[in-house]
């Protein structure tokens, strides 16, 4: 009787857990807790009836002491795997250590430690993990057949955060234009032609990466097309100077009437115009016609020959995208529509297919933060998947019957179109390039310029006239030549308008920039 009351006792005691019942199942697959409590409870309990039953993992096995060290010698070699950067792992396969491998591949503990904690450790594992594998496998299930509805809304919602913050990311490149929020903690990161590079980010705050960063961008992508497709000194020399003079000549009265009434009281240039012009020989008005002719094509001339003196591609285009950040936004918008539709798009298929090992991961771990942690994993992956098929592989890759390549780099012929397009639609325009000259940072070199030529065209004249070059005072020439190159700097952005369709035509940097950038010149 007593044995009997010592063996029901020994066995109740087996079977409480932690103030709970438990009825042991066949073949050590595991064990059933009952979810109610109390002596009815535990009467249900013994035959298992009447209550809901959660699988419990199976008891350890003895051996705690040599799992650990099995477990402990398994991480470590796979950290010295991983640190060796596979020599180890090359070594161990090869009978003679490798002369060149170092101190890791030619240490023999530590070849042992690797072999014994990697082999060994496993294998003694092998049981115990099948087991727990096993256990985990039906919880796993359990639960998602249980919250079916939860799984399923799991790579739904995956889905959803790829596409959300792909799109977050595809704004917040472009927009704002301008800083929005409290401009504290914000830095300059560099200074392009007096232009500032800032951090997109403030304390509080963001401006897109692409006007932030303008200057940056918008001289990477000049300095491109001037040292790899433009050769912008050959270029310009395109220009006839005898056909420009010939259509400046048609402005050339109302030019030199606007000069003139600067520089004299109104009544005398109408007197001039209207009474002494009229009387002169056709000699005389020939010649006047001829030097007016030649002024303009030497000047000309003079402008092609110290062109880097007055002209500086890369400032006029990085200053011009600094002023017009929309503009700048439009031509990334225009010429990686497709790529940036697809970065966006992308995140749906990219995020469910990240969703669905999630699933497992949440039917594993009883913990809110696994889905946190793994739509933060999910947001960030869906980019860099995103940016990497955009971008890579550079040059097209076999595998089997496909040819694989960057989706932009597959486009290289319609991007080149666009970007020639752009360019010379936007930016690679006369009526701009003359403006630069006109009011950019290099007017005064353009005034000084325009100022030595008039004094040779000065003394020019006057050789002709017989006069002596030491009758004249240099400083009355010199002031002469600077007060008319201000008095034309003043007056001609009035009538440059009559070259603009001419030099724009004449130049037709448009296939020059198509067919570069076609051909590679960029990569």
């Amino acid at each position: 009787s007593s044995s009997s009351s010592s063996s029901s006792s020994s066995s109740s005691s087996s079977r409480l857990r932690r103030g709970r019942w438990a009825l042991p199942l066949e073949h050590g697959e595991g064990r059933v807790r009952p979810r109610g409590h109390g002596p009815s409870a535990s009467l249900r309990s013994e035959t298992g009836e009447g209550c809901e039953a959660e699988i419990l993992p199976p008891p350890r096995e003895e051996g705690r002491r040599r799992r650990g060290l099995g477990l402990v010698l398994v991480t470590l070699g796979l950290v010295l795997l991983v640190a060796s950067d596979g020599t180890v792992l090359r070594a161990l396969a090869s009978e003679s250590p490798n002369k060149g491998t170092g101190f890791i591949t030619k240490n023999p503990i530590v070849r042992l430690l690797v072999f014994f904690g990697v082999v060994k450790g496993i294998q003694n594992e092998r049981e115990y993990l099948k087991s727990r594998s096993v256990f985990l496998l039906k919880k796993a299930t359990a639960k998602i057949k249980k919250k079916k509805v939860e799984a399923i809304c799991i790579p739904l919602v995956a889905a959803f955060v790829g596409w959300l913050t792909n799109w977050l990311a595809v704004q917040m490149i472009f927009y704002p234009i301008d800083f929005l929020g409290i401009n504290a903690k914000r830095f300059v990161t560099g200074s392009i032609y007096g232009c500032d590079v800032m951090q997109p980010h403030g304390l509080l705050g963001w401006q897109g990466i692409v006007p932030a960063k303008a200057a940056k961008m918008g001289f990477a992508m000049v300095s491109m097309v001037t040292t790899k497709l433009v050769d912008v000194q050959e270029t310009f020399m395109k220009l006839d100077p005898n056909k420009l003079a010939t259509l400046l000549s048609i402005e050339v009265p109302d030019l030199a009437r606007d000069v003139g009434r600067s520089l004299f009281p109104r009544w005398s240039v109408s007197f001039a115009e209207n009474h002494v012009i009229p009387k002169l020989t056709s000699d005389l008005k020939y010649a006047i016609l001829e030097f007016q002719h030649n002024y303009l094509a030497g000047f000309v001339r003079c402008m092609q020959g110290n062109l880097e003196k007055i002209l500086d591609m890369n400032e006029f285009v990085t200053q011009y995208y600094v002023k017009h950040k929309p503009l700048l936004n439009q031509f990334f918008l225009e010429c990686g529509n497709k790529e940036l539709a697809f970065l966006v798009n992308s995140g749906v298929w990219f995020g469910f297919l990240l969703g669905l090992p999630q699933i497992i991961v949440w039917a594993l771990v009883d913990n809110i933060w696994s889905l946190v942690i793994g739509g933060t994993i999910v947001g960030y992956a869906t980019n860099w998947l995103a940016l990497k098929l955009i971008f890579e592989p550079v040059l097209p890759v076999k595998v089997g019957p496909l040819t694989i390549q960057g989706i932009f780099l597959q486009r290289q012929a319609e991007v080149s179109t666009a970007f020639a397009d752009f360019y010379c639609k936007y930016l690679l325009k006369s009526k701009l390039i003359w403006n630069y000259l006109f009011t950019g940072p290099k007017k005064e070199s353009f005034k000084e310029l325009l100022t030595e030529y008039n004094v040779e065209r000065i003394h020019e004249v006057a050789g002709q006239m017989g006069i002596r070059a030491d009758l004249l005072d240099d400083g009355v020439v010199r002031s002469l030549g600077t007060t008319g190159a201000k008095k034309v700097l003043e007056e001609l952005p009035k009538h440059v308008h009559v070259l603009h369709d001419h030099i724009d035509q004449t130049l037709d940097l448009q296939p020059m920039l198509e067919e570069g950038l076609k051909v590679g010149l960029v990569l």
